[in-house]
């Protein structure tokens, strides 16, 4: 069955911690196995199913070569959060000020951690 299929692509999204660069052929086998290629229907079907599951692709336009790569991430996960932010999708997409104010935040907590690091090396000599 299909969907039993597509199953096998938020498992591997989530064993690769909501981030995964795949080949079109291996989304279309996973998607539907009785297709033999890809079309630009049988590509939007598969984005439209992605988007559902809460997974953004890039690019935008899911491909509808086979051979062709694309970036998939999960909404739900740490880094699917971050970087629908930075890009201006998914919850974002309607929200540019919630984005740059979460991302301001992100930049304040890594400059922090540096400076501590920093500090640390500085004490430890």
């Amino acid at each position: 069955m299909a969907s039993d299929q597509r199953t096998e692509i938020l498992d591997h999204l989530k064993a690769e911690h909501g981030l995964a660069r795949v080949s079109m052929a291996w989304v279309r086998n996973r998607y539907d196995t009785s297709w033999d290629k890809l079309s630009r229907p049988r590509a939007d079907a598969i984005a439209a199913w992605l988007k559902s599951e809460g997974i953004i692709h890039q690019p935008t336009e899911l491909p509808s070569r086979e051979t062709e790569y694309v970036t998939l991430y999960s909404q739900h996960t740490r880094i699917g959060v971050f970087m629908a932010a930075a890009r201006g999708e998914g919850f974002f997409e309607d929200n540019p000020v919630a984005a740059l104010l979460m991302l301001q935040g992100y930049a304040a907590s890594m400059a922090k951690q540096e400076a501590n690091r920093v500090a640390e090396v500085a004490t430890a000599e």
